[in-house]
């Protein structure tokens, strides 16, 4: 099962989603039994990313090519590798965010739950 708060996210070529934590050949599961992935407006994710079933990856994220998602992804955090790790912030407009969380367009973030938020 995938899901998506608005189709409004990016994927790069060869990306995929799992959807069974422990699949066995002789033993289907039925759909409603398959976790739940959920991307958030604006994501983007790189070519040949995996993403493990059951995670939620924030608004406004970027996935690194090759990752290999197996947690939730904060809102505009950078996450690379296997398994991925965050290396850093990312602006709405697709820039690295300076250690200020501000960006050269102007826009400026603040942390919150959930990952950053635009401050006004």
């Amino acid at each position: 099962c995938f899901t998506c708060t608005n189709k409004s996210y990016s994927s790069g070529p060869n990306m995929v989603f799992t959807n069974d934590m422990n699949p066995r050949v002789a033993f289907k599961k039925p759909a409603e039994k398959f976790l739940p992935t959920l991307v958030k407006r604006g994501a983007s994710i790189g070519a040949n990313a995996t993403i493990v079933c059951g995670v939620t990856i924030g608004e406004q994220a970027f996935i690194g090519a090759g990752a290999v998602i197996v947690e939730d992804i904060p809102a505009h955090a950078l996450v690379v590798g296997n398994p991925s790790r965050q290396i850093g912030w990312v602006c709405a407009c697709g820039e690295r965010l300076a250690d200020s969380l501000s960006c050269l367009c102007g826009r400026k973030y603040a942390r919150g739950e959930a990952g950053l938020f635009a401050q006004s």
